[in-house]
């Protein structure tokens, strides 16, 4: 009780009365509801967006790169393009999620990004193929930052973090799954070629989830039928000191500004571009690594699944790590240190054995800075819009960064991928080092308020509230 009362003086601040036991036992109900009912829907629809971003890669080794006579690059222009989809549509997703009901937009998005999954299985050429992919990143750009931004609307800062890590992992939850399940449907006998069931068995399995979306996800913490009136007005006085009541405030585009003139906000875009580019590597060619060592299409999918549990296991302890560690930003270095250990035990050896070694120690660690990245923005920003409009240009543009990976990672290095493991050893370096200038830069504006806590005389609620987090009470957490 004690750490939990600490807690909710970081979250409240010394001005705020401190919750009583009987509102931490208030809370601790609301919590364990959200986690049951809204945080297992958003892992789970996570987990077939990894199923589904997966299938081609499993689909590649499955007989799809000779059925449609894929040559050169084609292939990568088709991994590629989900992430240009992802980028031309993610940054204004989340403000459209503000004028849509978010249990409609997210269980939406899985629907749709089902349907382009089901039809990839019908092209015919490389074309059609890489514009399937495109659109299949267009409808999915919503689901990552609506999630993320649900998530900051639904629970109290210090909770965030740990949200988000599970959130994040239940991506590596998907991939253990679809290494075994692609294995298993390239063995079948079937009138679909091996690589056509892979879209389709996986396509259906996440239109089903979406189904269930419109009957377990509420839109706001107030108009939960769910939640009892006490938990609502309880959240309701927390979320109004955080200035986070997202069912009550419209779209400030002065946030929207203030987001895009925010040097931090750019600091965490680059942070998340460059993990970002080292953390697909797996997703995206995995499977292509272990086979080009002489196994396997079947036994190269199944051991994906060994791979995909080292990213899971990472993603799954960030929170516990930041904790141990006091901070996401301490975790984001010593998670860049170890996969920069792990491309460099990649580009300097030929051993086959040492290259599985090398891919399940990046596979761990890589995961973890695009993880920990928008969980420590997350619970670092305040407002109805900026925590928004950040968490869209945080997924937009750092999302281009697996663009880079899908354009290095050619057929043509095989077995050593030495252009590919460079490229991404330079990302994961660039991202360690932007880590610790925010850091310095956080650390360094905490200590400006404390020594300034600035004048709010005069200003209207409204003028306070679009300060967001530049309010003179706020403080970063490194």
């Amino acid at each position: 009780m004690d750490e939990q009362r600490h807690e909710t003086i970081a979250l409240l601040g010394p001005a705020h009365p401190l919750l009583s036991d009987k509102e931490h036992e208030c809370l601790s109900s609301y919590v364990r509801k959200c986690d049951r009912r809204l945080m297992f829907y958003l892992c789970m629809g996570y987990a077939t967006d990894s199923l589904n971003k997966m299938a081609l890669s499993n689909a590649k080794i499955a007989g799809l790169t000779s059925d449609l006579n894929l040559r050169g690059t084609d292939i990568n222009w088709a991994l590629g393009a989900y992430y240009l989809g992802c980028f031309v549509f993610q940054l204004p997703s989340n403000l459209i999620l503000k004028k849509v009901r978010p249990t409609y937009w997210l269980s939406g998005s899985i629907f749709c990004w089902s349907l382009v999954t089901i039809l990839t299985a019908f092209v015919t050429s490389a074309r059609e193929l890489i514009w399937c992919r495109f659109v299949f990143g267009a409808v999915q750009a919503g689901y990552l930052t609506g999630s993320i931004y649900y998530i900051s609307f639904w629970y109290p800062r210090h909770m965030v973090r740990r949200r988000m890590g599970f959130f994040f992992a239940s991506a590596g939850l998907g991939g253990i799954c679809v290494g075994p399940l692609c294995s298993v449907l390239t063995s079948m006998d079937s009138k679909w070629l091996p690589w056509q069931r892979i879209f389709v068995v996986i396509g259906a399995i996440s239109l089903l989830w979406s189904l269930l979306g419109p009957f377990v996800l509420a839109d706001y913490p107030d108009t939960a039928s769910f939640l009892s009136s006490d938990e609502q007005q309880l959240i309701l006085k927390i979320m109004e000191h955080q200035n986070t009541v997202a069912s009550t405030q419209q779209v400030r585009f002065v946030q929207v500004k203030m987001a895009l003139l925010d040097f931090k906000v750019w600091l965490w875009t680059a942070i998340d571009f460059c993990a970002n580019a080292a953390t697909q590597v797996n997703g995206m060619f995995g499977p292509s690594i272990i086979e080009s060592h002489g196994y396997s299409p079947q036994t190269a999918q199944a051991l994906t699944a060994l791979t995909n549990f080292m990213a899971f296991s990472g993603m799954a302890s960030i929170a516990y790590i930041a904790r141990i560690l006091r901070g996401s930003s301490t975790a984001i270095a010593l998670s860049n240190i170890l996969t920069i250990c792990g491309f460099l035990l990649a580009l300097c050896s030929s051993n086959p054995s040492v290259h599985i070694l090398a891919l399940f120690v990046f596979s761990f660690a890589s995961p973890q800075p695009a993880a920990h990245g928008p969980a420590w923005q997350m619970c670092n920003l305040q407002g109805n819009t900026k925590p928004a409009m950040a968490a869209a240009m945080a997924s937009a543009f750092g999302g281009l960064g697996p663009l880079a990976t899908a354009f290095v990672y050619r057929d043509e290095d095989r077995p050593q991928y030495t252009r590919g493991h460079l490229v991404c050893l330079l990302m994961t370096v660039a991202c360690f080092v932007v880590t610790l200038v925010l850091r310095r830069v956080l650390a360094k504006e905490n200590r400006r308020r404390d020594l300034d806590c600035g004048d709010l005389e005069g200003m209207s609620d409204e003028q306070v509230q679009d300060l967001a987090d530049n309010h003179p009470h706020f403080r970063y957490r490194l």
